[in-house]
């Protein structure tokens, strides 16, 4: 596989086509110098016209494919117990191998709630220490590490971003495992397929810089602050790699942490403009801020944390 040749996975209902097609025209804006980059998009029932939306913003730009992989068939395969609020298209990952053409070795998987903010070429030419993948180390608490079998010290990683290794994926059958992690926790895992994929991968992951992957949680609290909630006792990112990604992200991931997403008002992350500024070049370019559905006590607590920790 050409290293000047990207592959790209996405996964997404309808109800996120919207903040996928921002997604795409911040990867491809950014990444004019790659000869190809193929974007394939795990469909879980995206309307045709919102496919045609993201297929117009793909056509603006000479170097991009957009292929649609259908997650009917693979639904099936998953026997899961869910209990919170979130999509099924966040498993398609597990999937990949399967869904993906054999003849690809590599693949760079995102969420739909990122934006990426430069070039990506050191990120996919990325070594990988002959690991299956490479991730960016997330702050979580022993309980959430306990939980999927990991130990305190371990390391924990966001499965947002996650440039993949298909020939060691297929070859360690990494897909088969996870349904089966996932058959043993009576189809209930913490953090679902992130979850999943620690239990599995603890200590067999690279770790990759994290401007690849900048969480919301680091702009909401000081670093300090950060290890005081978490109370994270594995070695993590040192004060001055994540000043300096704050400054210079890569692909910032609008997790929502301790406030909303960009696309819902009274969103508090200071990047927020960035996602309003790309939708202006989209098909989507009429969306305006959602409502903010949140709970009163989540607005709540939100509040309290924010004025807390920040």
């Amino acid at each position: 596989m050409g290293k000047n040749i990207m592959n790209v996975l996405f996964s997404s209902d309808d109800k996120y086509a919207q903040h996928l097609g921002v997604a795409i025209y911040s990867l491809l804006e950014h990444n004019t110098a790659f000869n190809k980059i193929t974007i394939y998009i795990v469909d879980n029932d995206i309307s045709d016209i919102n496919k045609q939306k993201l297929n117009k913003t793909a056509d603006e730009f000479d170097n991009a494919e957009i292929i649609f992989l259908p997650f009917n068939k693979w639904k099936n395969k998953l026997h899961l117990n869910m209990k919170w609020d979130i999509s099924i298209s966040s498993y398609a990952r597990l999937f990949i191998a399967d869904m993906l053409p054999d003849d690809i070795d590599q693949v760079l998987y995102m969420d739909c709630d990122v934006i990426i903010c430069e070039s990506l070429e050191n990120l996919w030419n990325t070594d990988l220490n002959n690991n299956v993948l490479g991730a960016v180390q997330d702050t979580v608490n022993d309980k959430t590490k306990e939980a999927v079998g990991l130990l305190p010290e371990d390391k924990y990683f966001n499965a947002g971003i996650l440039l993949i290794d298909l020939k060691k994926w297929r070859k360690q059958n990494i897909g088969i495992k996870c349904l089966k992690f996932i058959e043993e926790k009576n189809g209930s895992v913490t953090h679902h397929d992130q979850g999943t994929l620690n239990g599995i991968l603890n200590g067999k992951w690279y770790r990759l810089p994290l401007k690849y992957n900048l969480m919301t949680i680091h702009y909401i609290f000081n670093y300090r602050k950060n290890k005081k909630y978490f109370k994270d006792h594995s070695n993590f990112y040192l004060y001055d790699d994540i000043e300096n990604a704050k400054l210079h992200p890569a692909i910032l991931h609008y997790v929502p942490s301790f406030t909303t997403r960009p696309w819902v008002s009274n969103c508090k992350h200071p990047k927020k403009n960035l996602y309003w500024n790309i939708i202006s070049k989209t098909p989507w370019i009429d969306a305006k801020p959602e409502k903010d559905k949140s709970k009163w006590y989540v607005k709540l607590i939100n509040f309290r944390y924010r004025k807390l920790y920040w």
